[in-house]
C-alpha cells in the first residue's frame, strides 16, 4: 500500500517495524500531538513508540499531502483529506472562523484509514442483490470504520463485471483513487467515475451523459442526494449507496438519509456488524417506504 510505505518512511523506529509486522490487517494508523502513535490491525491495536510533537505532526501531514496544503484548503475544512491510493485522513484541531467559513489552522490530530481492496468481500451479498429484472437499489448502513466503502466497490465490481454499466459517484476519491481520471482501483471493466464532484451533480450529471445501469456512491446523507437518488431509480437506474447509521432508527432519525429511505429509494438494507465486513442482517422493503421485512 503506498500510504501505508510513505507513513513508514516518515515515522521511522518501532512504529515503521510494528507496521510492516502489520502490514496486510493494518486499518487504521492515528498521530496525536503530544502522544505515542496508535496502530488499529484486524483484531487489535496497539500504542507504539514515543510521543509525536506538534511540529513532527504538522511535518508528516504536510509531507502526506506532498506539500499542497493550499490545494488541499477545501477538503482540509470539512476535516479530511484523501491520499492517492484512496486511503482517507482525517484531520482534527483548532478551527477560527474566517468571514462566513470555519477553517483549519492548527492539525492537532490525524487518523490515516487505509483503503484496501478485498475481492469477493461482497459475494454474500450479490444474491440478495440481483432481481428478476435487474440490480434492486441496495443500501449498506454501519457506524464508521466497518467496511462500507471496501463492500461498496466490490459491488460494484462485480456488477462490472457481470456487464453491467456502472457510474461511480465518487466525491471523496476513496471507491476509485483516480489518477488523472483513470481508475487505480479495480472497479470493473464497465466502470465510469465521476471523481470529485459532489455527489448530486455527479448522479445526475452520469443518468443523463452516461446512461448507467447502475449507480453507486458512497456516504449519502447530504443536502440534495435524496432528490438525486430519487430521480436516478426513477430513471430506471438501480442505485447503490452506502450511509453512516447503526441501524434503521438511527438512519431514520437523520433527515436527509431519511428521505431517502421514505422516499422508497432502496429494495434492500444492509446493516454491518461490530467487526469490519461483517453483515448483520439483510432487509428487503415491502412495497417501499420505510416498511421493512427482513430477506
Amino acid at each position: 500500500m503506498e500510504t501505508l510505505n510513505r507513513i513508514e518512511a516518515l515515522i521511522g523506529g518501532d512504529v515503521a517495524r510494528l507496521m510492516r509486522r502489520h502490514h496486510t490487517d493494518l486499518t487504521e494508523v492515528r498521530l496525536r500531538a503530544g502522544r505515542a502513535p496508535q496502530l488499529v490491525w484486524t483484531g487489535g491495536e496497539a500504542l507504539s513508540g514515543e510521543a509525536i510533537e506538534v511540529d513532527r505532526l504538522r511535518e508528516i501531514v504536510a509531507a502526506l499531502m506532498d506539500y499542497s496544503i493550499y490545494a488541499r484548503e477545501s477538503e482540509l475544512n470539512q476535516g479530511y483529506f484523501t491520499m492517492n491510493d484512496g486511503s482517507r485522513v482525517g484531520v482534527c484541531g483548532r478551527f477560527a472562523r474566517d468571514a462566513d467559513q470555519w477553517r483549519l489552522t492548527e492539525i492537532g490530530a490525524c487518523c490515516v484509514r487505509v483503503a484496501r481492496p478485498v475481492p469477493g468481500c461482497a459475494d454474500s451479498l450479490m444474491g440478495h442483490i440481483s432481481g428478476p429484472s435487474g440490480p434492486q437499489s441496495t443500501l449498506i448502513l454501519s457506524r464508521p470504520g466497518m467496511g462500507k466503502t471496501t463492500l461498496l466497490r466490490d459491488i460494484a465490481r462485480q456488477l462490472s463485471e457481470s456487464g453491467r454499466r456502472v457510474g461511480l459517484a465518487d466525491e471523496r476519491h476513496e471507491l476509485a483513487a483516480c489518477r488523472m481520471g483513470a481508475p487505480t482501483l479495480d472497479v470493473g471493466p464497465r466502470t465510469d467515475v465521476m471523481d470529485g464532484c459532489p455527489r448530486p451533480l455527479a448522479i445526475s450529471t452520469m443518468v443523463r451523459a452516461m446512461a448507467p445501469e447502475v449507480i453507486a456512491a458512497d456516504e449519502i446523507g447530504g443536502p440534495g442526494d435524496a432528490e438525486a437518488l430519487a430521480d436516478a431509480a426513477r430513471c430506471g437506474v438501480a442505485v447503490m449507496a452506502t450511509a453512516h447509521a447503526e441501524n434503521i432508527r438511527a438512519a431514520l432519525n437523520r433527515p436527509l438519509l431519511a428521505e431517502a429511505l421514505q422516499g422508497g429509494a432502496f429494495q434492500i438494507i444492509v446493516l454491518l456488524g461490530n467487526r469490519p465486513g461483517e453483515i448483520r442482517e439483510i432487509r428487503s422493503t415491502d412495497g417501499g417506504g420505510i416498511a421493512w421485512k427482513s430477506a
